[in-house]
């Protein structure tokens, strides 16, 4: 044979081996940066990228560990979490926005919480925004409540703004009650002064409202019972709020379990005394030796007289020994006045 056949015989060959060895050098470190799989139904099998459209964003800038989105609850957190927090912030949304593609259902739900979850722990308010977006209701709502449940109570006032200034278009009456409820109950755990006063400009039903008020007043009291207490009272002819009393008074109680129970007693002994005498509640309650105790008492026996006998409860307040500030102002709710 020809040797310059054969040498180029063994050239081409040559050609191709190395080839070979390259392309098995190479190929399997690029799978392994490729990230995330696909937020599809990808089942156990699927090895794939997420799935981004050829040129997007999202296909340039993701190199990362292998993970399976399409099986994400079965992903441990911390490994998710990993990943979450190696992407950009248009990675996250259009991560969010192949989850909103999926088929509805309990799957695509699981996914979504689960997602959330995890974006929450880096950054609640980017994640709130995002879940906003959602369409469909059920979805929506797994996403809100994972954010809320995660974030950092810090977060809770912000949060809480963010979604009473949402449209009212983007969450049911329902939806809208339940979430700021949530929030109202983390965000008192370090600012209960704060929540309360949230609250007070909601100008919402209080009926969708009692655990939180609960819960905000037995914060409030571990701090400052006199305070909490007054707030509960300030509001106890609201239906539905009745249980911030009760919720103050716990929380007193864990401040000062003595102080908390003759309070909760003397309470209840004035109301049934006060239905049955005014007269004798009123000049019971002067001899209360606590002067927090029983000047809260007194006006209240007065608030409550003054609604049924006018004419008594005046002449009674005005030979009373409370202050002169509180006279004048429990004077002018005498009806008609």
């Amino acid at each position: 044979m020809d040797s310059s056949i054969v040498r180029a015989t063994l050239l081409l060959a040559a050609g191709i081996f190395v080839g070979v060895v390259i392309g098995v050098t190479i190929s399997p470190a690029r799978r392994t940066a490729s990230t995330v799989v696909q937020a599809g139904d990808g089942g156990s099998g699927a090895t794939a990228n997420l799935g981004p459209k050829s040129g997007s964003h999202l296909e340039s800038e993701m190199e990362h560990p292998n993970i399976l989105l399409g099986n994400i609850v079965t992903v441990p957190f911390q490994e998710l979490f990993g990943v979450l927090s190696a992407l950009s912030p248009l990675q996250l949304n259009e991560l969010a926005v192949q989850l909103q593609n999926l088929p509805a259902g309990k799957e695509r739900n699981a996914k979504v919480a689960v997602f959330f979850k995890a974006w929450a722990h880096l950054d609640p308010v980017a994640a709130l925004q995002a879940a906003a977006g959602f369409k469909i209701s059920e979805t929506k709502t797994a996403a809100v409540q994972s954010v809320i449940t995660s974030a950092d109570a810090a977060q809770a006032k912000t949060l809480a703004k963010q979604i009473q200034e949402w449209p009212a278009d983007a969450l049911t009456r329902e939806q809208r009650n339940g979430f700021l409820s949530s929030l109202l109950m983390k965000w008192s755990d370090l600012d209960p002064v704060g929540a309360a006063k949230f609250f007070d400009t909601m100008q919402a039903n209080a009926m969708h409202f009692h655990p939180a008020a609960s819960v905000i007043a037995q914060n409030w009291a571990a701090i400052d019972p006199s305070a909490a207490i007054e707030w509960a009272r300030s509001h106890s002819d609201t239906q539905g709020f009745q249980g911030a009393m009760n919720g103050a008074i716990n929380g007193w109680w864990s401040k000062d379990h003595g102080a908390a129970e003759q309070y909760e007693a003397l309470g209840t002994y004035t109301y049934s005394l006060l239905r049955k005498d005014p007269n004798a509640a009123a000049a019971w309650a002067v001899t209360i030796s606590d002067p927090k105790i029983r000047d809260k008492s007194l006006n209240g026996i007065a608030a409550f007289w003054l609604n049924k006998d006018p004419a008594a409860a005046s002449a009674w307040i005005q030979n009373s020994g409370l202050s002169a500030a509180d006279k004048r102002r429990l004077l002018a709710l005498t009806p008609g006045d």
